[in-house]
């Protein structure tokens, strides 16, 4: 699938799935999601296009520019829940090993380690080591994207470095099935944030 058609999916799913109960988780969430969604297609850039690599970090870039300029508008306290369970030195080394395992499945075939759950795991302890609150979040997205293209027709390395993969070949990754499933995700991202956001704002209200 798309880039655009993981993200959609993924962030629905997740927010779905997980149901954020604060403005701050809600923002945190969502941003994690969206990153989790698309960030194995960075391999893509070994099997395709560097510029379909470029467009997936620039997803995931937007997603975290998008969490920090709510923070400076509105105030959510989002860094202070993120520094609750984490410290300067936990997320300089998650975020050192984060970016180690993403520049080497970057550098390997698309759908390979990328799309495997040994990447889920690592990558998800990184996320975890540096800010807890998100961990959940990030695997949420991450393991949408496995599941959506196990959908296609190309195999997926699920069980890195082994050489054994695994598609449904039900669809292609550009066709209808993408534009029909990244409109329902569309849809059903904005009326899960909608919900949530009513939600939160309503027991913010409440608090003392």
């Amino acid at each position: 699938m798309l880039g655009k058609t993981h993200m959609a999916v993924g962030v629905a799913a997740g927010l779905a799935l997980l149901r954020p109960q604060t403005l701050p988780e809600l923002v945190i969430g969502t941003g994690t999601l969206a990153v989790g969604a698309v960030l194995s297609d960075i391999d893509s850039g070994t099997s395709e296009s560097h510029r379909d690599a470029d467009k997936i970090i620039a997803l995931a870039g937007l997603a975290c520019f998008a969490v920090a300029a709510a923070e400076g508008a509105l105030h959510l306290g989002i860094y202070e829940r993120l520094m609750q369970s984490s410290n300067a030195l936990r997320i300089v080394l998650g975020a050192a090993a984060f970016l180690l395992l993403c520049a080497f499945g970057k550098e390997q075939p698309h759908r390979s380690f990328m799309h495997s759950l040994p990447a889920l795991a690592l990558l998800t302890g990184c996320v975890h080591l540096m800010f807890p609150l998100a961990a959940p979040y990030f695997a949420a997205g991450f393991v949408s994207h496995l599941a959506l293209d196990l959908l296609n027709r190309r195999d997926e390395r699920l069980l890195y470095p082994l050489s054994w993969g695994l598609s449904f070949g039900l669809c292609s990754s550009k066709g209808l099935v993408n534009r029909a499933l990244f409109s329902a995700g569309c849809a059903g991202g904005a009326a899960a944030f909608g919900v949530l956001l009513l939600r939160a704002a309503d027991l913010r209200r409440l608090l003392p």
